[in-house]
């Protein structure tokens, strides 16, 4: 008789722990869906406020207008190339600027297994620079090259600007020609050409010009 007592209390004993741990596992498992419908609201929140838990500089990337080749310089009339999309400040360091500089971009055909883009910078309200950037799978720079640009040169016996224009190749051959402008001369002069291509490693290579 007493080990049966015995018995039955270890039986309820046992009971009201499975018991117990049965509420505390509805408790926990209305909890955790709790925490996961409040994630999802609070995500679905973010998208629509344009913010994403994606890696940022791959999800800018994938928004960007491509230009397609071939092309050749518009001079200061950099919209005619494309429709650029502004950069975040917070990416700006990704392509060695500071964050208060106001840059934007036009993605470019990749170079074998490289990315290629287009990056504008405002010298002053109206004069452009562009360079062009290439890029690693992350997005990481590799190398940049300026294609047009304007400089005020003091010569001593004279002044004028320099400017630099190009030609971009299907098979990215880049012609730079750089012309100088005298403030006496009514047309610029060509002074010099170089020539370059994308190689394996995504650097710019200056080549031979063939003549």
């Amino acid at each position: 008789m007493r080990k049966f007592a015995i018995l039955t209390v270890t039986l309820l004993v046992v009971l009201m722990a499975s018991c117990g741990q049965k509420k505390r596992d509805a408790a926990y498992y209305e909890m955790m869906v709790d925490s996961i419908r409040k994630a999802e609201q609070v995500k679905e929140i973010q998208k629509k406020a344009g913010v994403t838990d994606e890696d940022p500089l791959e999800a800018f990337f994938l928004k960007l207008s491509r230009c397609t080749l071939p092309i050749q310089s518009e001079g200061a009339h950099w919209e005619r190339l494309g429709e650029f999309t502004e950069l975040p400040r917070t990416l700006n360091e990704s392509f060695g600027y500071m964050s208060e500089t106001e840059l934007k971009v036009l993605s470019m055909p990749p170079r074998g297994h490289h990315q290629v883009v287009m990056l504008l910078e405002m010298q002053d309200s109206i004069t452009p620079a562009l360079y062009l950037y290439t890029m690693d799978s992350q997005h990481k720079a590799i190398d940049l090259l300026c294609l047009y640009e304007e400089r005020a040169e003091d010569r001593g016996t004279d002044f004028g600007k320099t400017r630099l224009e190009y030609f971009i190749t299907s098979d990215y051959t880049i012609t730079l020609m750089r012309y100088y402008q005298s403030h006496e001369a009514t047309r610029p002069e060509l002074e010099q050409t170089r020539r370059y291509v994308i190689n394996k490693k995504g650097e710019f290579e200056e080549v031979i010009i063939e003549l």
